[in-house]
């Protein structure tokens, strides 16, 4: 079994949450964190532009690492900001290191870091199938995964790019007939998953040297960022054959004015 497996020293393991605003003991955020803790000895990071000082002395009593960002960086450009600021993190690591990027609205029931013993150097999930039910993208962007080596900087490299000035064709044509926004200059929402959609829908071209460079892409599938909501969160915590739920509770309202909120 993929747990039970010996993969590296605990320092090599890594992930990284981008929030912001607040975080409370009783909220979501702080439980995502404490279950990742129950599962894994990896490393855990917070990248924010802005947490209230209870936020802060609440994740470093979970021994939690807080990274600030210029909060020009985030405003209206989420998720291009998380991406960059990911580039940034992965470039601190240690050669080889293991990092996984999670959404904050998660719940980890088996260390996910087994999966790292497969051969890739990106990793994203693709959500399950529903019968009946066709999904306008494939991806989920709550989880994706890097091992850090000169492959994954170089296409993390060639990833910020395309989000800050689309080139890559598909990327494009994709953005171009999104259902939600086709503006090529939105920089904010959905446009790392429309990214990592791309990259699956291509995957045996990009890891064919589609984009001018050797990597290897690897689709997890949807045990490692499993969405489901209400009596489907009890009912996989009992089945205990995923590794990591993603939780869609009513209760959790995580953007407000673009700022995280956890209560």
């Amino acid at each position: 079994m993929e747990r039970g497996i010996r993969i590296m020293k605990s320092n090599n393991k890594n992930v990284i949450f981008l929030w912001s605003g607040k975080v409370t003991s009783d909220g979501e955020f702080c439980s995502c964190i404490k279950s990742l803790k129950k599962v894994s000895d990896c490393k855990i990071t917070v990248a924010t532009p802005q947490l209230t000082k209870s936020s802060v002395e609440l994740l470093k009593s979970l021994d939690v690492e807080i990274k600030y960002f210029d909060k020009s960086l985030w405003d209206n450009r989420r998720m291009t900001c998380k991406i960059e600021q990911v580039n940034e993190h992965l470039k601190s690591l240690n050669e080889n290191d293991f990092l996984f990027v999670y959404d904050g609205d998660m719940l980890f029931l088996k260390d996910p870091f087994g999966v790292f013993l497969k051969e890739f150097d990106f990793l994203y999930t693709t959500r399950q199938t529903t019968p009946g039910v066709k999904e306008w993208v494939q991806t989920n962007g709550g989880c994706i995964g890097f091992k850090n080596n000169k492959r994954a900087r170089n296409f993390l490299n060639f990833f910020v790019d395309n989000l800050n000035n689309p080139f890559w064709q598909p990327y494009i044509n994709f953005r171009k007939n999104h259902p939600h926004n086709n503006d090529l200059s939105n920089l904010d929402w959905w446009v790392d998953q429309d990214f990592s959609n791309c990259i699956h829908t291509y995957k045996n071209e990009v890891n064919n040297g589609e984009l001018g460079f050797d990597v290897k892409v690897y689709d997890a599938g949807p045990k490692y960022n499993f969405v489901c909501k209400g009596q489907e969160i009890l009912n996989e915590i009992k089945n205990k054959d995923k590794y990591v739920l993603h939780c869609k509770t009513a209760s959790f309202n995580r953007w407000i004015g673009g700022i995280s909120i956890d209560e």
